[in-house]
């Protein structure tokens, strides 16, 4: 397909989707607002649902939510939408593909969703998916999908693959380990709880070591096994690694400090992962805290100025390749805390930056850029926290949030 089409996971925000929606409202079948409020709606959808976005230069065009039960053994698929202008492009077809291979994942079995009797465009595409009528009445008709184990095999991804350095994009810099790393742990101090640390992917353990100045207790979970032994051959068995995917690891406690750097950007599901956080994970009286990459970063402001990336959120070929899902800004961040239940207690940037991390990796490498100098980026970016190199959030533990089915 000629459609240069961008896939990403509960980016959108309340506005680009009631926006869609209404766009897209006398082509549902009955209209859409004949059955629901769309501003509500949409809400909704960013609240309780998981959905698969298609966007084209910077614009929302097609969307499919699903609604998670029974701990994701079964899902509901809530909406099906595209703008008119980008009908019969496959859109659609693309975005239930990427829903399935999502829930293939998390080990769902069972896909089910309602169609109007009266839309067999509707029906034709969901029964080339695989659907299949399980209920009719006059005005609608229920349609199921059962997904079996290998293809749950088939969309596996490989970790191992996505943390080795691509021909023009390292996976981590010189500027991560020498800059960013310190200043994360001088962000995190003044909030650290005596006690144990739950490390969410620890990498190749750079990043952990720094934790053992302060925690006796340590204890990482990372996907990649390859990463996992470099980094018990840097640390020995002063940590506990456990080799295993957030969504499926079984922890034997609860945790005083967890800490998830620049790895939701990673996942396929964050909010699912960021829940598992709040109500299985975290002590009570804990703290957590969230690092990812920032969208509005000078340095990418600049690149999208250059025509080099589409828009400040774009998720880059090199990016894709390294398992990115989304790009975050503050907003997005604390949108998908808040959805998981946590509650934010402070917000900030980490490191104004407004050159690439190549670039830095040069620079370090010279006289140019003094001790001083860094200090005044970190301070700085105290003040324009939108516009540092990180966004940081630290959280709490919350209310956990029930999911329902119901549109």
């Amino acid at each position: 397909m000629s459609l240069a089409l961008e896939i990403s996971l509960n980016r959108a925000s309340v506005s680009q989707i009631a926006t869609q929606l209404l766009a897209c409202d006398k082509f549902f079948v009955p209209p859409l607002s004949g059955r629901a409020d769309i501003a509500c709606y949409a809400e909704k959808l960013i609240d309780k649902s998981v959905r698969f976005e298609g966007w084209v230069k910077g614009e929302l065009v097609g969307l499919v939510a699903i609604y998670l039960n029974n701990e994701a053994a079964s899902a509901y698929i809530t909406n099906v939408s595209v703008l008119p202008e980008f009908g019969g492009q496959g859109v659609a077809s693309q975005l239930i593909l990427h829903c399935i291979e999502h829930l293939c994942k998390l080990g769902c079995t069972r896909l089910e969703l309602e169609v109007g009797e009266n839309n067999i465009a509707a029906m034709r595409l969901y029964e080339k998916h695989g659907f299949k009528i399980t209920k009719k009445d006059a005005h609608s008709a229920i349609m199921c999908m059962t997904m079996k184990n290998e293809n749950k095999m088939e969309t596996q991804r490989d970790y191992n693959v996505e943390i080795k350095d691509t021909a023009d994009h390292q996976y981590a810099y010189s500027f991560d380990f020498d800059v960013m790393h310190p200043y994360m742990i001088r962000s995190f101090e003044p909030f650290f709880r005596l006690g144990s640390l739950l490390e969410l992917g620890s990498f190749k353990g750079d990043f952990t070591r720094r934790f053992l100045e302060h925690f006796d207790d340590v204890t990482c979970v990372e996907a990649s096994d390859l990463a996992i032994k470099e980094a018990q051959h840097k640390l020995g068995d002063k940590v506990n690694f456990i080799h295993s995917l957030f969504e499926n690891a079984s922890l034997p406690k609860k945790y005083d400090n967890i800490v998830l750097t620049h790895v939701l950007e990673h996942l396929d599901d964050p909010v699912r992962v960021l829940k598992r956080v709040n109500d299985e994970w975290l002590a009570e009286g804990g703290r957590f805290f969230l690092v990812c990459p920032n969208a509005n970063a000078p340095s990418r402001q600049i690149a999208v100025k250059m025509g080099l990336i589409s828009h400040n959120s774009a998720v880059t070929k090199a990016e894709l390749e390294h398992g990115h899902r989304c790009t975050y800004s503050l907003d997005t961040l604390e949108r998908d805390a808040v959805a998981a239940g946590l509650k934010v207690v402070h917000r900030s940037g980490i490191f104004f930056k407004a050159l690439a991390n190549f670039q830095w990796d040069k620079l370090l490498n010279t006289d140019i850029i003094s001790k001083e100098y860094l200090e005044g980026c970190y301070a700085l970016g105290q003040h324009y926290p939108d516009l540092c190199s990180s966004i940081f959030l630290m959280c709490e533990k919350g209310d956990s949030r029930q999911s329902d089915s119901s549109l």
